[in-house]
């Protein structure tokens, strides 16, 4: 005879339970591969860890700049150098040999930059606000040197960097940069009526952002610009996306609204070009996107893993129960008293006689 007690042995786990744990197992994984498929893995982001934290607005670029949308562009508007009364035609101004030398020149090539001659970059200010009288020909110039910039030698331009051009202006001044970058802003630049006389007829005021300009911007007067670039300015979340091939001018000052809305004196390089290029618009791949197919196959090998772990599993259940360690510990276990006969201590201490004397009768207990 066995005794059982009717307790679960401890260790052991219930088919049913067993069952219960592979589906709870099987749906959280099916959840995760679910939401790294649909990429909202944001979502998942904000249930774990709370709402994110609202990026901060910027400026709207006018008001950044300027402090009002109403007014035009100063940049390009000549400030005196001398009193009005000593000021004379532009015509009346132009140095014959420096425009001479200036059309002569078809490109020069100095350290793979191309230059403007130094005759007319020697009068230009740094840091002041627009262009002033005295510059008024070597901006022209400029201008009219970038409209000859042909696209074949666009391509071997280097690519102008924010960084040298605020730091170090005297180093880049003359030379042709090719600048990459998201347009801002786009307007009519304002002309003086004798801009003709130095064969400008129109010009556009540009301010664009560089993938290595941070918050500030970078200012651009061109010769052209292509149609597909509206006039207006670019707040939305995906301005055009435009190149250009120009000489850096000089490093500009403007008014800008400041932290405070009272106005404050920034800085900005000016770049003189040809034509602003309209590029086609870029297929921007976030860091979710590049994480989702990783993420899948993730998903999919620990469904696998589980699927494994849980067929063994069962494998060794059915091995167990071919045991006979598995027969004593099934549950549940009933007692049985089948067969068993109730007898006196006498009856025993007789029975014990009767095997004694059979076994070794010489050995009796009576004679």
């Amino acid at each position: 005879m066995r005794f059982r007690s009717k307790g679960t042995p401890r260790g052991l786990i219930l088919a049913r339970e067993q069952r219960r744990v592979t589906l709870l197992i099987i749906g959280a994984g099916m959840i995760v591969l679910l939401i790294s498929v649909s990429g909202r893995s944001a979502w998942l982001n904000e249930m774990l860890f709370g709402p994110a934290t609202p990026a901060k607005k910027t400026p709207v670029v006018s008001d950044a700049l300027l402090g009002n949308s109403a007014l035009q562009p100063d940049e390009i508007q000549f400030v005196p150098s001398e009193s009005p009364a000593t000021a004379k035609d532009y015509a009346s101004m132009i140095d014959r040999d420096g425009a001479a030398q200036m059309e002569a020149i078809t490109s020069p090539e100095s350290f793979g930059m191309y230059e403007v001659p130094p005759k007319l970059t020697r009068s230009i200010q740094d840091d002041v606000i627009g262009v002033l009288f005295s510059e008024t020909e070597a901006w022209f110039g400029t201008l009219r040197l970038a409209e000859k910039i042909s696209p074949e030698e666009q391509h071997i331009i280097p690519e102008g960097q924010f960084a040298l051009f605020m730091d170090s202006p005297q180093s880049c001044r003359g030379k042709a940069y090719t600048i990459r970058g998201r347009l801002r802003r786009l307007l009519k630049a304002p002309l003086p009526k004798s801009a003709e006389t130095f064969g400008v007829r129109s010009a556009y005021d540009a301010w664009i952002s560089t993938s290595d300009s941070g918050n500030q911007l970078v200012h651009v007067v061109a010769l052209s610009a292509d149609p597909g670039l509206p006039l207006k300015e670019h707040t939305g979340k995906n301005p055009p996306d435009i190149e250009l091939t120009g000489f850096f001018f000089k490093r500009e000052g403007y008014a800008a609204k400041g932290a405070d809305g009272d106005g404050d004196l920034a800085f900005a390089p000016l770049l003189l070009a040809g034509r602003i290029r309209l590029l086609p618009p870029r297929s921007i791949v976030t860091r979710a996107d590049e994480m989702n197919p990783w993420l899948t196959w993730i998903g999919v090998g620990v469904c696998c893993g589980v699927m494994i772990l849980v067929w063994q599993f069962q494998v060794s259940d059915n091995v167990f129960r071919g045991t006979r360690t598995h027969q004593l510990t099934s549950l549940p276990v009933r007692p049985s008293f089948d067969g068993v006969e109730a007898v006196t201590i006498q009856q025993v201490l007789r029975e014990m006689q009767d095997n004694a004397h059979q076994n070794s009768p010489d050995t009796g207990l009576l004679s």
